[in-house]
């Protein structure tokens, strides 16, 4: 299972399958978004994932930019 390192406020982020929001305490969920509040084709997904970052067999570095939408309600 991938693993993200030096992410401020965790020791360490996993990559990984799952289907909602309970499948995960802040790790990222590979799959689809075709249907709200789901993530689809999640083990397909993380699967072809994984075998690419076998194959690269290399470090890699991920820079993640997060917005925060702010919305008046």
């Amino acid at each position: 299972m991938p693993l993200l390192l030096n992410v401020p406020g965790f020791l360490g982020i996993r990559i990984h399958s799952g289907n909602t929001e309970k499948d995960t305490e802040g790790c990222l969920i590979v799959g689809k978004n075709k249907v709200v509040g789901k993530v689809i084709e999640s083990k397909d997904t993380y699967n072809k994932l994984f075998s690419i970052l076998c194959v690269a067999n290399i470090r890699l570095s991920i820079i993640l930019s997060i917005k925060l939408l702010l919305c008046n309600l």
